[in-house]
């Protein structure tokens, strides 16, 4: 196994500005996203209490069958 040592590795200004801002984004968003996940949890958890059906979330715009004919194809 292959040690690698960053030891003096040194961040430029604009870096260092990057890493300071996704760090307080990071400190920022982490509650509001789990009041959302917790939000949306209870939600599903109520409907499944009540009976409901889960929203259908893909559905067949257009469905074939078979092997279109060269007819078919050139709009004959």
């Amino acid at each position: 196994m292959r040690t690698v040592s960053f030891q003096g590795t040194q961040l430029t200004p604009g870096q260092k500005a990057r890493l300071q801002q996704q760090q307080h984004l990071k400190s920022f968003m982490n509650p509001v996203l789990a009041e959302q996940v917790e939000t949306t949890l209870a939600v599903i958890e109520l409907r499944k209490e009540q009976g409901a059906k889960p929203d259908q979330i893909w559905f067949f715009d257009y469905e074939s069958h078979g092997t279109v004919s060269m007819a078919e194809f050139m709009g004959y």
